[in-house]
């Protein structure tokens, strides 16, 4: 048989209940009762829930009996426990604020738009409601053109994205020019993109006709590097300089005269030779099909003056010459057009010579005698100091048969000596 509490045993249990509830918590129930002020809210545990109809956050102009019925189950924060009459004073209000708040803070997080109501205008700004919460929209946010009076915007839904979330200092901020200008920018940036493809249709249809003209010009100018043979002759125009030669079209293709191929003489800028537009006419040095490189010279290829002056001078004979430049080993001097000698320090004089400078300088001519001289790779030595020496007496002929294998120089020197007397 179970045992009946007494009536202070239902007591202690009733504080106990009270005393395990605290303010802030959320709580659920069964309305019981419906009057014009309030709610009555069963909650199971002996003792009830009411709701002030100011804590019921009811749309305006809304009665609590248009709203609720009774049986209807309803959640609400607990805003204050009365032991002395048991009853739990509760808050639909504060609960849907926590909840709206949420909204806000993730309509924050996720630049997400909201819709909300303007319910008080001031100089600065304006107040609106997202359902349960008021936020602030500064006057500078209500639209992307400048405002002169709020008043306005008195009463409108205004769509915002909230740009300021501080739950701490209970400061919510939205923007409604931020909305107005994404779609101001989307309107442009369509308005952008229909303009690109009209101009992309555009682009394409010369970038066709340009591969056309490309091809054509292409076939023409393979067709002229097809033409080109090493050896020939060609007029053509310089259409660009550059500190190592003259580039030069031929008709539709062009080549490459060096620095080095624009005469026979040395060369130290190509601007004192040619100028851009000037007509010239070139020989071709070198035709690669492949890479469509030409190879220039505008220096007459088939005279080349190093192939004259091995015919004209050979070694120990004693010419004459220009010097044309010095430099710290020697100088080199000009032989005839085309060609330069090496004159070294060493052979400027027989004493020793610290400075070339003081035995010739550029313009002087000199006599000297050749020492060596390799027409193939260009080159030639030259000396000042050995222009008066004997040539060295040449003995081999001498030495070629076999019957004078035994004889000495003494010997051969002096029947050479003899046969003069």
């Amino acid at each position: 048989m179970t045992k009946e509490l007494s009536m202070q045993e239902l007591l202690d249990q009733q504080e106990q209940l009270l005393n395990s509830i605290k303010v802030g918590d959320t709580i659920t129930g069964t309305i019981t009762k419906v009057n014009n002020d309030e709610l009555t809210v069963g909650l199971n545990m002996g003792f009830d829930g009411i709701i002030p109809v100011n804590e019921l956050n009811l749309p305006k102009n809304t009665e609590i009996a248009d709203a609720y019925k009774v049986g209807d189950e309803i959640s609400a924060v607990i805003t204050k426990v009365s032991e002395k009459d048991g009853t739990l004073k509760l808050s639909k209000l504060k609960l849907d604020m926590v909840n709206d708040k949420e909204e806000l803070a993730k309509a924050h997080a996720d630049h997400k738009i909201v819709t909300a109501h303007v319910v008080k205008t001031i100089p600065r700004g304006v107040f609106a409601a997202y359902k349960s919460v008021e936020l602030f929209i500064p006057i500078s946010q209500l639209n992307t053109k400048f405002v002169n009076d709020t008043k306005e915007y008195e009463g409108a839904n205004l769509e915002v994205y909230v740009i300021e979330y501080d739950e701490k200092a209970n400061k919510i901020v939205g923007s409604h020019r931020e909305v107005l200008q994404e779609r101001l920018d989307q309107e442009r940036k369509a308005r952008r993109e229909k303009i690109q493809a009209e101009r992309e249709a555009e682009r394409q249809r010369v970038r066709e006709e340009r591969a056309a003209e490309k091809a054509r010009v292409q076939a023409e100018k393979e067709a002229l590097i097809d033409s080109l043979e090493v050896g020939q002759k060609r007029h053509g125009k310089v259409t660009n300089i550059v500190s190592y030669g003259a580039f030069i079209d031929l008709g539709g293709v062009e080549g490459l005269a060096h620095i080095n191929n624009l005469s026979w003489k040395r060369v130290e800028s190509v601007e004192d030779m040619l100028e851009v537009g000037q007509e010239v006419d070139v020989y071709v040095l070198e035709v690669n099909k492949e890479s469509g490189r030409i190879g220039l010279a505008l220096k007459d290829i088939n005279n080349d003056p190093w192939e004259l002056i091995a015919k004209e001078v050979k070694v120990d004979d004693i010419i004459t010459g220009k010097v044309v430049r010095i430099i710290d080993r020697g100088a080199f001097v000009e032989i005839k057009e085309g060609v330069e000698a090496f004159l070294p320090i060493s052979h400027l004089k027989e004493d020793r010579v610290a400075n070339v400078s003081s035995v010739v300088n550029p313009g002087d001519e000199v006599t000297v005698r050749v020492l060596t001289l390799d027409p193939s790779h260009k080159r030639m030595s030259v000396s000042i100091k050995d222009v008066n020496k004997e040539p060295e007496e040449d003995y081999s002929e001498f030495l070629n048969t076999e019957e004078e294998l035994g004889s000495t120089i003494g010997d051969l020197l002096k029947g050479k000596l003899n046969n003069q007397k």
